[in-house]
């Protein structure tokens, strides 16, 4: 169970995960001064791409990336988010340096922030993930935010305040 990602439990279960454009469930994270958004469109399957190019480092360019969709079928939340950190895991070098599967919002959520290495980058990335019951069905949200490892000092209090400043809206 551990291993898996949540991907992978998802597709064994034959459940997929569909873009969410029905209007009832909708995210957002806020841009940040210095940060700003990509086109809609220019990273598959992410419902909000955020850069910060002022911040770049050793070539590397800050990230906070979205995804939203709504599940094909009902899955227990905490059997996806069973798999949450599988991911992050898997990453070259991952170090974990912190874990919750503490509530988010009101809504079954798993958080892991930790370190890992892609040549020639340290890079240190929070994942957090929120599983949303609507009218309509299920919603799965991940929010992602990337960033070098020799910027942390100066990008700590933008990486609380867009994981913090995740919105989920049902209506």
């Amino acid at each position: 169970m551990g291993d898996q990602t949540i991907a992978e439990f998802l597709a064994a279960n034959g459940i997929g995960c569909i873009p969410s454009d029905d209007g009832e469930s909708m995210v957002s994270v806020p841009v940040l001064p210095g940060w700003s958004e990509l086109p809609a469109g220019e990273v598959p399957g992410a419902t909000q791409v955020l850069v910060c190019p002022g911040a770049a480092a050793e070539g590397f360019t800050p990230n906070a990336v979205l995804t939203h969709g709504r599940l094909t079928a009902v899955a227990r939340s905490e059997e996806v988010l069973a798999r949450a950190f599988a991911d992050s895991r898997r990453l070259p070098g991952w170090q974990d340096l912190e874990l919750s599967t503490a509530e988010f919002l009101g809504r079954p959520s798993a958080f892991i922030r930790g370190v890992y290495v892609v040549e020639p980058w340290n890079l240190d990335a929070t994942t957090r993930y929120v599983v949303t019951d609507g009218q309509q069905g299920q919603y799965l949200t991940q929010l992602t935010v990337t960033t070098p490892a020799s910027r942390d000092g100066d990008l700590a209090t933008d990486v609380a305040v867009l994981n913090l400043g995740l919105e989920i809206t049902q209506r």
